[in-house]
């Protein structure tokens, strides 16, 4: 009777320790995996901050260009209008003499 009781305990220990040597695999399959993600995460954060930083230029840039062009739009607009070359005060120059001979 004794002896059966002894084996039946050698029985579960057996089955408690390869359960654990299988957790134990378990463990490490899963810690070998959250480390490849949390890899794969810092290079996905670092990704996006240079993407952030290469369209924050991009924007500055692109504000600089319409400012630049609203500058120039400004510039011509309070200059004086120029009347077309050979014309002044009005005259018909398709009757006049030429003013040079």
């Amino acid at each position: 009777m004794e002896n059966t009781k002894l084996t039946k305990l050698e029985e579960v220990v057996d089955k408690l320790i390869e359960q654990l040597k299988g957790l134990k695999n378990d463990k490490k399959t899963l810690q070998t995996t959250l480390q490849a993600r949390e890899d794969e995460i810092k290079t996905l954060k670092t990704q996006v901050a240079e993407l952030n930083d290469k369209q924050d230029k991009i924007s500055e840039r692109v504000d600089n260009l319409i400012n630049s062009i609203e500058d120039w739009e400004n510039s011509s607009d309070s200059a004086p209008a120029e009347e077309p070359e050979g014309r002044e005060g009005g005259e018909d120059q398709g009757n006049s003499a030429p003013l040079f001979t």
